[in-house]
């Protein structure tokens, strides 16, 4: 089960002095250019999808040439294949082994390990851009929460960071 009582700042690695909290906007703001980031890389899988999906339904597509609309649906679905691995590796895994995605690095902030203050691995990374988005298929409203959660916690944390025992700080 996870503790959720205030983590104590971190003890070796960094002064505990030279670690400030991100606040709640500048992650805010690292979090709307990943996702954008995201999207880009996403729109062409997901025109592809969406076309081939239309075309396969349209009444006035005829059966010889259907197979279009199935080939443009299965691209656009290996595409996205693609595009989730990239993103798992980009904002999961290689977040926790330097400690910035894109938008972290261009708003200044950075993971860190809250025992050690360092960057916390590329699993933890993995885990914290993926159990959130797992949850969320199944209860959207945990989004929510986990990312309004550093406005009232003392140490800035989100749920997720809660769990994974990591800290979003100024770089």
């Amino acid at each position: 089960m996870t503790d959720f009582n205030p983590v104590p700042p971190p003890t070796s690695g960094a002064e505990p002095g030279l670690l400030v909290p991100a606040g709640w906007w500048r992650r805010a703001k690292a979090m709307i250019v990943d996702i954008l980031i995201f999207m880009l890389a996403a729109l062409i899988p997901t025109v592809m999808v969406v076309v081939g999906l239309v075309t396969v339904v349209d009444e006035e597509t005829d059966y010889d040439t259907a197979w279009v609309g199935w080939i443009l649906f299965a691209i656009g679905l290996v595409l996205w294949l693609v595009v989730m691995v990239w993103a798992g590796w980009k904002f999961g895994w290689r977040q926790g082994v330097t400690g910035v995605t894109p938008g972290k690095r261009r708003l200044g902030i950075r993971l860190v390990d809250v025992g050690t203050g360092e960057a916390p691995g590329g699993a933890r990374g993995l885990g914290r851009w993926l159990v959130p988005g797992l949850i969320n298929s199944v209860v959207n409203v945990f989004s929510l929460i986990d990312y309004l959660w550093p406005l009232w916690d003392d140490e800035n944390q989100r749920v997720t960071d809660k769990m994974f025992k990591t800290w979003v700080v100024e770089a």
